[in-house]
């Protein structure tokens, strides 16, 4: 989480991970793994050893570039795949989608994702520039993940902690869960094939609230926005145990405005509503 969240909120949500019960290793780096009577034994370059029943391996992929030595196709050498313009099209007569594709995002710039939801789409969107369609892809595909039953987030764009971030949190209540919003919707995969909607009107609200303040050290981080900008614009956003509002986060993004109170922006979320 360390990669994605800021500082503050990584430190957080590991307590809370510990809270459910999960010992957590940080600074951690695997030398070897053995099986000894049954069991999997994982030793760690510092000395330490866990022994466990099961290890799930969680740490990206590589995508297979091999056909570029006979297709004559570019890698792109920061991010990795096949290097491909806004309509996904690497050369003549050849179009690339999903994880392998290095795409250039015309809003946010060259990117490679490795989530669900652009796999999908940008793989309908290949298929129809095949056919002549010439459409660029400028969808903002969405990545979730759930931290136990009472933690969750949604986000879109670069999601990156290296970048600046502004973090605006409310009180959560009983609704805003994993669980909750997995029992609303009757589904658990959120980003299953997600479609494009209109967003609803993006045009800040007068009155409402007060104006949120900064959480201080130790408060809870129960639900919120976390922006996060480059040159002064909104690039990313990570909607935590804030649920269902893709649309209006996709709508800040594509508009690529500055703000000059992103407390303002965040009552587009209705995260001070009970």
């Amino acid at each position: 989480m360390g990669k994605i969240l800021p500082g503050y909120l990584s430190d957080w949500t590991t307590d809370r991970v510990r809270q459910e019960g999960v010992k957590v290793l940080t600074g951690a780096v695997v030398q070897a793994v053995n099986f000894r009577g049954g069991k999997v034994v994982v030793e760690l370059k510092d000395g330490r050893k866990v022994e466990t029943d099961h290890i799930v391996a969680a740490v990206g992929l590589e995508p297979n570039v091999e056909l570029a030595k006979s297709g004559g196709l570019e890698v792109d050498s920061d991010f990795g795949g096949f290097r491909v313009n806004a309509e996904l099209q690497a050369r003549s007569n050849i179009w690339v989608a999903g994880d392998a594709a290095c795409f250039y995002d015309l809003k946010l710039g060259r990117r490679r994702v490795e989530h669900h939801d652009h796999a999908v789409v940008s793989g309908r969107l290949a298929g129809e520039n095949m056919t002549g369609a010439a459409k660029p892809y400028w969808h903002q595909s969405m990545f979730w993940s759930d931290l136990g039953p009472d933690v969750g987030y949604e986000a879109i764009g670069l999601v990156d902690s290296s970048l600046p971030t502004v973090g605006v949190f409310a009180k959560a209540t009983a609704r805003d869960s994993p669980r909750s919003a997995t029992e609303r919707s009757g589904t658990g995969i959120r980003s299953e094939s997600e479609t494009e909607s209109e967003a609803p009107d993006a045009t800040v609200p007068a009155g409402g609230p007060a104006g949120p303040q900064a959480p201080r050290p130790g408060e809870d981080y129960g639900k919120g926005v976390v922006f996060y900008l480059r040159d002064k614009v909104v690039v990313g956003i990570l909607l935590w145990n804030v649920f269902n509002r893709m649309p209006v986060a996709r709508k800040i993004i594509k508009d690529g405005e500055e703000h000059e109170d992103l407390n303002e922006v965040a009552k587009l979320f209705s995260i001070h509503e009970d």
